[in-house]
């Protein structure tokens, strides 16, 4: 496995790792991952820490995931997930187009502090 799931260290999000290039089959798995967890704890919010993992997919793969696997895999669109990539990594920035041109609530950030208080914001205690 490529990636790890973990809870937070405020509980307010669960944190993708990934460990390598993502391939398709990769981002398949790990959403239908993360929809399990997220369903059993009541989390709607997602850190994706793609920092030192390469987006391989192709853009036709980027497109019909955001347009069909989603939709298979029954994700919903009311969550919200930030994308943690390096400053020169460009590969995630379809990805983001995508997604939030199919309706899902997804921003890319350089800065893991900005990204964390993005996604704690407007979450009741």
């Amino acid at each position: 496995m490529s990636y790890t799931i973990t809870l937070s260290e405020s509980r307010k999000f669960l944190e993708v790792k990934a460990t390598g290039p993502i391939t398709i089959d990769i981002v398949r798995q790990w959403s239908a991952d993360i929809e399990k967890m997220s369903r059993a704890m009541d989390i709607r919010r997602f850190l994706f820490d793609v920092r030192t993992a390469q987006n391989v997919c192709t853009v036709l793969e980027n497109y019909f995931f955001a347009y069909r696997n989603s939709m298979e895999l029954n994700l919903p669109r009311d969550v919200r997930s930030a994308i943690l990539v390096s400053e020169r990594d460009q590969s995630h920035d379809f990805v983001e187009t995508t997604l939030r041109n199919a309706g899902y609530n997804v921003r890319i950030f350089t800065d893991e502090s900005s990204a964390v208080k993005w996604l704690e914001e407007n979450i009741s205690a």
